[in-house]
């Protein structure tokens, strides 16, 4: 009975309980950090929200700096449904973003047709970068993480030589391509803020990720073979095509992510416009309890402590805006112990249940696989 409470209670635990619990005992421990620093954690906290919410500057700063890691989450928590890692949102991102750039460049001034070009080459560009480790692990059954990750370099290294060469403005201070012209960036939605157009699209991969995993016979392939990978492929499941899209979904959620960068945020290809957006994203997935609802949650809190980082600087005693980082990474570590927790509490239950069942057989009961002989 209770293997079966702990089994049946991952929707409901695992998506609203666990996250929340952990969130709050990573703020509870980072308050304790910063009273080791002599500083007053109330006083932090405090300073922290005004700088997310306090006006509608701020509440929009915290909504953009949400989305970057809103729509990579929401691609890895499709691929983790179908038992696939993809460690490689960060080099999607990127390649999302120099597709995006590369639109920009070689078609000037297409106005909003340029827009949407841009934001269709990102999705192709971080699609295709996710259908390369799909693809040799349905081929060749090479393992994801390993393929998607090094494919992190190889787009970074990339947009390294595109901004520093052939893409590079003739005697800028630093590494970088022309800006965006002005008419191809994403508009602005709310007046006298930053919130711009890209968070529209993140709303909307909200409602795209939901139908995709709960109301399409793709979502049901994907949760089968994410289950068991050999009775999907027995059930008929084509395991190999299924992976490969389920990465190129998950490459393209990302890519999308790189050009709203781009023509939202920065107005150019930049080194290191992304600080890691990709790789927080699948801390936040994990968080979300792969909900996209709890996704955007989470990824609405990571945008609340970004954004809150500055008012950091602010109090007293020697806080480093880098805190933020350890609060998140402490909600991870508890999201794993929990998951870890779980695991072996139904694997010891499994186990005394099993003892218990062979203990009441009747004696002289053939154990199976017994007396064929």
């Amino acid at each position: 009975m209770i293997t079966s409470w702990l089994t049946r209670s991952r929707g409901i635990v695992f998506a609203i309980v666990v996250p929340i619990g952990a969130v709050v005992l990573s703020l509870i421990t980072t308050a304790g950090i910063l009273l080791i620093v002599g500083s007053d954690p109330i006083e932090a906290y405090g300073n922290m929200f005004d700088a997310a919410f306090s006006s509608p500057y701020a509440i929009s700063g915290t909504l953009e700096k949400s989305v970057p890691r809103l729509l990579p989450a929401l691609g890895i928590a499709i691929a983790i449904r179908a038992g696939l890692w993809n460690i490689g949102a960060e080099g999607q991102i990127y390649l999302g973003a120099i597709a995006a750039t590369g639109v920009t460049i070689w078609f000037p001034g297409l106005g909003a047709l340029g827009i949407i070009l841009a934001i269709l080459a990102a999705i192709f560009a971080g699609g295709l970068w996710g259908a390369i480790p799909g693809v040799l692990k349905a081929k060749k059954g090479i393992n994801e993480v390993i393929t998607s990750l090094m494919l992190v370099y190889i787009a970074v290294l990339l947009a390294s030589y595109l901004i520093s060469g052939p893409w590079s403005t003739p005697g800028a201070t630093f590494p970088a391509t022309d800006p965006v012209p002005s008419g191809e960036r994403l508009p602005i939605i709310w007046s006298n803020t930053l919130l711009n157009a890209g968070f529209l699209i993140a709303v909307a991969g909200i409602g795209l990720a939901w139908l995709i995993v709960s109301r399409t016979t793709l979502g049901l392939r994907l949760r089968a073979i994410g289950g068991n990978i050999k009775a999907s492929s027995m059930a008929g499941i084509s395991v190999g095509r299924t992976i490969v899209i389920a990465m190129v979904i998950s490459g393209a959620f990302s890519g999308i992510t790189g050009a709203i960068e781009i023509l939202g945020v920065r107005g150019r290809l930049i080194e290191g416009f992304s600080p890691g957006y990709g790789f927080e994203a699948i801390a936040i997935a994990l968080l979300g309890g792969l909900n996209p609802l709890g996704i955007a949650a989470v990824s609405l809190l990571f945008g609340a402590l970004d954004a809150g980082a500055a008012g950091l600087q602010t109090t007293g005693g020697d806080v480093p805006s880098s805190i933020v980082q350890v609060t998140e990474a402490l909600a991870v570590m508890y999201v794993m112990i929990a998951l870890g927790a779980r695991t072996i509490l139904i694997r010891r239950h499994r186990a005394r249940e099993a003892l218990a069942e062979r203990l009441e057989a009747p004696a002289g009961e053939p154990e199976p696989g017994e007396g064929s002989t």
